[in-house]
């Protein structure tokens, strides 16, 4: 949770040295919530947004108690229910923690499926919505990783690899 939290808006190896600082400090929700927000934001430094997430971060323990008895809950409704959780993040953490049916929109996942046309939507929610009335449930939990790498290095954003796309007679 924390260290998906963390990954919003921030580069795969920025994370994980943020996340390695953080977790050195606080290998738990107690342990987080000895720490102040200055610290938690020295810790995570240079992550995207670091001092809202420490806002986010330091009242994570809180809530998670007073609303969840200290346990992170599963469903995305109450995950969203988190601070600095929104449905991707809920999604994710549902898919990756729990091993649960989620589909993580992010936006290579919503770009790419609009471009391939499998789906038409205009938002990420639209997206998530439209994936989990199409695609079967068996591939919900792979789907984000695939498409995220995908889109990463073949079908970017600006100037996709199109010659070298084993998909480009779908697009």
């Amino acid at each position: 949770l924390v260290a998906t939290l963390l990954s919003a808006r921030t580069q795969d190896g920025t994370t994980a040295a943020a996340a390695g600082r953080l977790f050195a400090r606080a290998a738990n929700l107690a342990e987080l919530a000895r720490l102040s927000e200055d610290e938690i934001g020295e810790l995570i430094f240079p992550v995207g947004f670091y001092r809202q997430k420490a806002k986010h971060l330091v009242a994570l323990p809180r809530v998670i108690n007073e609303l969840f008895s200290g346990r992170i809950p599963e469903e995305i409704d109450e995950l969203c229910q988190l601070p600095g959780v929104g449905r991707k993040t809920a999604n994710l953490v549902r898919a990756l923690a729990f091993h649960l049916p989620a589909i993580c929109v992010d936006t290579h996942v919503h770009r790419i499926n609009n471009r391939l046309g499998y789906v038409a939507t205009e938002t990420p929610l639209e997206t998530e919505l439209a994936l989990r009335a199409k695609l079967p449930e068996e591939y919900w939990l792979r789907y984000n990783a695939v498409f995220v790498s995908f889109g990463q290095h073949t079908c970017r954003p600006l100037r996709p690899h199109c010659g070298t796309c084993p998909l480009v007679r779908y697009c």
